[in-house]
C-alpha cells in the first residue's frame, strides 16, 4: 500500500516537531506538565523529548527537504502561539505550513525514497494547499497578543491588512475593524477582522502589490529613535520619507510610501507631518511572517530601552 503524503507528515514530521518544539518552550522556562498539556502528549513522553538528540531532529527534517531557515521559523512561531496558549492557532499553523511545504513539493524526494510505489512523476500534492485568509489572519492576531509588542503601538492604534491573491479593490483586503488597541496591556483587536474594514492599508497594499505581487500584508506600528535602532540592529531593510512641516492627507501619506517603495524592503517609515504622528509600516507575504517581524522588532526594542 502507497503511503500518502499526508501520513508522511502525522507520521514522521509531526513527532520530530514536537521534539524540537517541546525542549524550545524547556529553554523558555516552561515547566514539563505545561508543555505536556500544550502540546497534548504525556509527561513521560515529554520527558523522552527532552532527552532526545535536537541535532539528530534537525537532521531528521533536513532528510525530509526542509532547510534549516524553515525549521528555525516554523519553530519560533510556534512558541509564540503556545506561549500565549493557542493550542489551536499551533494545530493550525502547523497544518498550514505541512499543507503549504507538500503543494510546493518540498517532501517529494524523502517521499519517493520511502516508497517504491510512488509514480517518478507524482506530483498530486501540488494542488493540495489553499490560501485561507480568515483563519491565517486570526493565527497572527493571536500572535500579536504578545507583550513585546505593546509598546509599538502608536497613538493613531495599530491595524493589520491581507489581501487576496489578485486582489482588486478595498473589498478584497481583510483587516480588523477598529483597529488594534491595548487592553490590560495587551495589544488586541477591537473586533474580528473583516473585509473592506481599512481603507488606509487597503490602498497602500493593492499599490504595492503592482510592484511586488507576493507582498500581501502590513501592519503600521509606531516610530521613534528605538525602533530605528531596533530596525539597524535587525539588519531589516528600510526606508524612510518626511517629516513634512505641513498637514498631509491620507492619500498624501499613501503616495509618499509608494514613491519610496521597493520590492526588497521590509519596512517603510513614514516620519509623518503637521500633528501626523510616524508610523512605521512592516510588510511581508502574509500576516503572519509581518507579525513574526514585529515580534523581532519589539524583542530588539526592549533590548535597547533596557540599556
Amino acid at each position: 500500500m502507497v503511503k500518502t503524503p499526508l501520513s508522511l507528515i502525522t507520521d514522521e514530521l509531526t513527532p520530530t516537531i514536537r521534539m524540537l518544539l517541546a525542549k524550545k518552550l524547556r529553554e523558555y522556562g516552561m515547566s514539563q506538565s505545561k508543555i505536556s498539556a500544550l502540546l497534548g502528549v504525556t509527561q513521560p513522553a515529554v520527558k523522552q523529548y527532552l532527552d532526545e538528540d535536537e541535532q539528530k531532529g534537525y537532521e531528521k527534517l533536513t532528510e525530509m527537504g526542509l532547510s534549516k531557515d524553515d525549521i528555525d521559523s516554523l519553530l519560533s512561531t510556534l512558541v509564540d502561539l503556545l506561549s500565549n496558549n493557542d493550542v489551536k492557532g499551533a494545530i493550525y499553523y502547523l497544518t498550514d505550513f505541512g499543507l503549504k511545504e507538500l503543494s510546493e513539493l518540498k517532501f517529494c524526494k524523502y517521499h519517493k525514497e520511502k516508497d517504491k510505489y510512488v509514480p517518478p512523476d507524482c506530483e498530486i500534492c501540488r494542488n493540495l494547499y489553499r490560501t485561507k485568509e480568515e483563519n491565517e489572519m486570526e493565527v497572527a492576531l493571536s500572535m500579536i497578543q504578545n507583550p513585546l509588542i505593546t509598546p509599538l503601538i502608536p497613538e493613531v492604534l495599530s491595524n493589520l491588512a491581507y489581501a487576496r491573491q489578485n486582489a482588486k479593490n478595498e473589498n478584497d483586503v481583510i483587516a480588523v475593524a477598529g483597529r488594534i488597541t491595548k487592553v490590560m496591556g495587551l495589544p488586541t483587536p477591537a473586533s474580528k477582522p473583516i473585509w473592506g474594514a481599512s481603507k488606509h492599508l487597503s490602498k497602500i497594499l493593492l499599490n504595492v502589490m503592482s510592484k511586488n505581487s507576493e507582498i500581501r500584508s502590513v501592519m503600521n506600528i509606531k516610530y521613534d529613535e528605538g525602533v530605528g535602532k531596533a530596525l539597524r540592529k535587525l539588519g531589516f531593510k528600510v526606508a524612510y520619507i518626511g517629516p513634512r512641516d505641513c498637514y498631509i492627507s491620507d492619500d498624501e501619506i499613501i503616495n509618499d510610501i509608494l514613491k519610496v517603495y521597493s520590492p526588497d524592503l521590509d519596512c517603510v517609515v513614514h516620519l509623518g507631518g503637521k500633528g501626523i504622528e510616524a508610523n512605521t509600516y512592516v510588510f511581508g507575504r502574509d500576516p503572519i511572517e509581518v507579525v513574526k517581524k514585529i515580534i523581532e522588532i519589539g524583542r530588539a526594542y526592549k533590548e535597547i530601552s533596557e540599556n
